[in-house]
């Protein structure tokens, strides 16, 4: 978890995708998955192309860790997949006061939310994902 300060959702995610793939292969991870919930990162990520210069840099480190890896699968999730890295970035968002810049490992979860959300997970727990379609369903 870090506090980067004021940027884009975009770099936000490339950001935590660069801060996991470093830990990743820290720790000796070969195999990996990416899940991510913004799409627009996603296919950034798997274009050969780099529309926006303030990108390439964080690509760059993205393309250079993602081959110390085998093949890795990247896909796009709904938001509530991704509970828990959500969890995580509001909780590295209020670190605006301790000014942490450095990445920080967490041994436990640092709220009793994310610690739901991570027990959820474990059990193959889902929740629902309600749309302006269901909307008549759910006032009736």
């Amino acid at each position: 978890m870090r506090y980067i300060g004021v940027t884009t959702s975009i770099n936000a995610e490339f950001w935590a995708l660069r801060d996991g793939l470093r830990l990743a292969s820290q720790v000796g991870i070969t195999h990996l998955a990416v899940e991510l919930d913004a799409k627009v990162t996603v296919d950034l990520v798997l274009s050969r192309k780099t529309p926006n210069s303030s990108y390439t840099s964080l690509l760059n480190d993205y393309r250079y860790l993602l081959n110390q890896f085998q093949p890795t699968k990247i896909r796009h999730v709904y938001r509530e997949a991704n509970r828990g890295a959500d969890c995580l970035a509001k909780k590295a968002c209020s670190l605006v006061n301790d000014a942490i810049n450095d990445f920080v490992i967490l041994n436990v979860p640092p709220s009793p939310d994310l610690d739901v959300i991570l027990n959820s997970d474990v059990h193959s727990l889902y929740s629902l994902r309600l749309t302006t379609n269901m909307l008549p369903f759910v006032t009736s």
